[in-house]
């Protein structure tokens, strides 16, 4: 059975409706200026805002609650122990990555107007950003609470946060489809990872090994720029005209 025959059968079995009210739909177009009419070009500050919508509320609300609940446990019980419950910050993130395959939405959001790279570098960026704008206010109230410099608080918040972050994102670029449970575990371990660093590691809070913290911290931005780019490379990008 060659090409030909099988669109034939195709055409015949699924017959489309005929296009009624066509011209009607052509004279609303025309009245309102919008026949032949291009697509306005957005430009990348309006395109960004413009994905704020569609990032899903709990995300917000997650990180928010994570943020206050940080504050006051800094506040009440400064200590060794809040540092790590900051890699939950990166569960907001990771759901993002990937959205599109656990919906079986990625086929048809390639052909949008928008990349689905395009869309899913906004939707990181805008998140990332929020969340590390708010751990740095977060940083800046708490510092009084502890005995530690400003740089050392720094590193111990960012540095579980990003690690997390950079293992959640490995383990989506491979397992796309899971409902995002693969990530929230790795938060999870990570999260109970520093938790229990200060019982057998006590001397890694030490201000002498600060310029390891300052390594790892660079180390965790490096490996995770790295996968990003790496899970970006391998998406496809048709163009929408």
């Amino acid at each position: 059975m060659n090409n030909e025959m099988v669109k034939r059968q195709i055409r015949e079995l699924c017959q489309a409706p005929g296009p009624e009210r066509k011209e009607e739909f052509f004279r609303q177009l025309k009245a309102q200026g919008l026949l032949g009419r291009r697509t306005r070009t957005l430009s990348q500050v309006e395109f960004v805002a413009g994905q704020i919508p569609y990032i899903e509320k709990w995300t917000w609300v997650l990180s928010v609650l994570l943020l206050v609940f940080l504050t006051e446990v800094c506040r009440l019980r400064p200590g060794n122990y809040p540092f790590a419950m900051t890699p939950f910050l990166a569960a907001g993130v990771l759901v993002q990555t990937g959205r599109s395959f656990r919906w079986k939405m990625a086929e048809m959001e390639c052909a949008a107007r928008f990349s689905l790279r395009s869309v899913m570098l906004a939707r990181l960026f805008i998140v990332g950003i929020f969340n590390t704008l708010g751990l740095m206010i977060v940083i800046l109230l708490v510092r009084p609470c502890f005995s530690y410099s400003l740089l050392r608080v720094f590193l111990y918040m960012m540095v579980p946060y990003l690690t997390a972050a950079w293992l959640g994102s490995v383990y989506e670029r491979k397992q796309r489809a899971d409902h995002g449970w693969g990530g929230v575990l790795i938060c999870l371990l990570s999260s109970a990872a520093f938790a229990a660093a200060p019982l057998f590691l006590a001397w890694l809070y030490e201000e002498r090994w600060t310029v390891l913290w300052a390594a790892a911290m660079i180390l965790m931005v490096g490996g995770l720029s790295g996968s990003i780019r790496n899970w970006i490379s391998r998406m496809e990008e048709p163009a929408w005209s």
